[in-house]
């Protein structure tokens, strides 16, 4: 049987051109999951609409239809029997409205959908299933735009941001958020390190769940803190996924380092080995940097040299796209072993 999925319009033309090889590589990265084999994966164009079209000889269960459901790029799914399109109701796994990654506009915001698929391609590579509860971490969070999107997937969503303002601005318009949508939630003010008020680093966090009938509460929380000393905010083994969008070589808030750290693997020399105490085995970190600034061959030593795996099959390899003419931005996926 041939399916075919029609690509979400997107809110960015930049984004949306690129959107092919992106789509393309991330569902090669899902098929790896599907409990059968799919091929003839292909991008192609029907009565001048384009979609993404793959095969199977043998028919996709439920959990297939999760999986695919979840992809950053769906809009529709079709099964094609000869020249009928028969459409198929994609599962509902939202656990927060989708829209909660589009309301909140400010400049440098990365597009939503690209933050999706990070998302998607973090917990898809990992050694983890979506019955686990997920922990999510942000190490360069800004606003909280990846948090969203984790908080969407039902995750545990935490980030850490040195710019104050950023976080006020993240955590308000997530309460209220919380309280437009009706969910039942609760917040909290703590200090999670330092020894006086002066160096003092709290967190913002809250608890929260789409009804009073539920047992288990969902956690969001944004710190105002240096990504160098991770481990102090969070204990060891913690979280599965660690998803970030480097600096593109302007001045980015997430290190207290004079030289603000314009290059990503300035920020990665001085802080990846915290990110590597926090993170599970078997975790994966997936971070979106400007190659133009760094070469992927130079982050892979440096990974390498850390003990990470990179994940680099056909798939991996197939994120790169232009932003702007400065910009050439890619995603690099590496599991803790």
């Amino acid at each position: 049987m041939k399916f075919l999925i029609l690509q979400h319009p997107g809110h960015n033309r930049v984004y949306y051109n690129a959107a092919d090889k992106l789509a393309l590589a991330e569902l090669k990265i899902a098929s790896t999951k599907l409990s059968v084999t799919i091929q003839n994966l292909a991008i192609e164009e029907i009565a001048r609409v384009r979609y993404l079209t793959f095969e199977s000889d043998t028919p996709l269960n439920d959990d297939d239809f999760i999986i695919i459901s979840r992809l950053s790029f769906i809009f529709a799914i079709y099964s094609l029997e000869g020249d009928m399109l028969s459409p198929i109701e994609a599962f509902p796994y939202h656990y927060v409205n989708p829209k909660i990654g589009t309301l909140l506009k400010y400049h440098g915001k990365t597009n939503e959908l690209f933050t999706k698929m990070m998302v998607n391609i973090a917990m898809l590579s990992s050694d983890y299933t979506l019955h686990d509860t997920i922990e999510m971490l942000d190490p360069c969070c800004g606003r909280g735009t990846t948090l969203f999107e984790g908080a969407v997937y039902g995750y545990n969503s935490y980030g850490v941001e040195l710019d104050l303002k950023a976080v006020q601005e993240g955590t308000l318009y997530f309460k209220k958020f919380l309280e437009e949508e009706r969910y039942k939630h609760k917040t909290d003010s703590r200090q999670v390190a330092g020894t006086s008020k002066a160096d003092a680093t709290y967190i913002y966090e809250f608890e929260y769940t789409k009804s009073k009938k539920e047992t288990v509460q969902k956690r969001f929380g944004m710190i105002c803190g240096d990504t160098q000393e991770m481990a102090k905010y969070f204990k060891n083994n913690r979280f599965h996924l660690i998803i970030g969008d480097l600096p593109y070589g302007i001045y980015h808030h997430n290190t207290r380092d004079e030289r603000a750290m314009r290059n990503p693997s300035e920020l990665l020399e001085v802080s990846l080995s915290e990110w590597c105490k926090v993170l599970k085995q078997g975790g994966i970190i997936a971070l979106a940097w400007n190659s133009f600034l760094v070469s992927r061959v130079k982050l892979v030593e440096l990974f390498e040299a850390k003990g990470f795996e990179v994940l680099s099959s056909e798939a991996y390899c197939e994120l790169e796209h232009m932003v702007d003419r400065s910009i050439k931005r890619d995603v690099l996926v590496a599991r803790k072993v």
